[in-house]
């Protein structure tokens, strides 16, 4: 079986600069995880639930790193709180303005139409990816998904 047999051909597509609170506003809104990232027609990359929990996470870790000083023994000067509370807040602000062009891969897994469906398995597999994007000529034609692979098992 080949790659456009099992592909999905109606896109969902996300944008580079669309906030990723929009971004899981569109994954919730369609029952979806990941979605390609289209600019202007061109192909950019491709944004996940997997990229913005990677995100959240780093992003939370750093304000966690921050917080560490208040539970320090040792008495904290009022301009260290400051500098501590405007960093957090710093922290806070660059997740709600963060982008999908921020946090998506740049570079997606892709295949061809023409590719059997065993190379886009493997490519998953190869990649640890849940998705690959279907490409012909450069152009985005569709999606394979691992729920896709796993639906022709069954």
């Amino acid at each position: 079986m080949q790659v456009e047999d099992l592909m999905t051909t109606e896109l969902i597509t996300a944008t580079s600069e669309m906030s990723l609170q929009d971004a899981e506003a569109l994954f919730t809104a369609n029952e979806i995880s990941g979605a390609p990232v289209v600019d202007d027609g061109d192909l950019v990359g491709v944004i996940s639930q997997s990229d913005i929990i990677r995100v959240l996470h780093d992003e939370q870790r750093a304000a966690s790193d921050v917080s560490q000083f208040l539970l320090s023994p040792y008495p904290i000067s009022i301009p260290a709180l400051s500098d501590i509370a405007q960093e957090r807040a710093a922290i806070a602000q660059r997740l709600i303005d963060m982008t999908v062009g921020e946090a998506m891969t740049g570079v997606p897994v892709t295949v061809s139409p023409s590719d059997s469906v065993t190379v886009a398995a493997q490519a998953m597999v190869a990649e640890r990816v849940h998705r690959v994007l279907v490409t012909n000529r450069g152009e985005l034609v569709g999606l394979v998904s691992a729920l896709d692979l796993v639906t022709l098992l069954v």
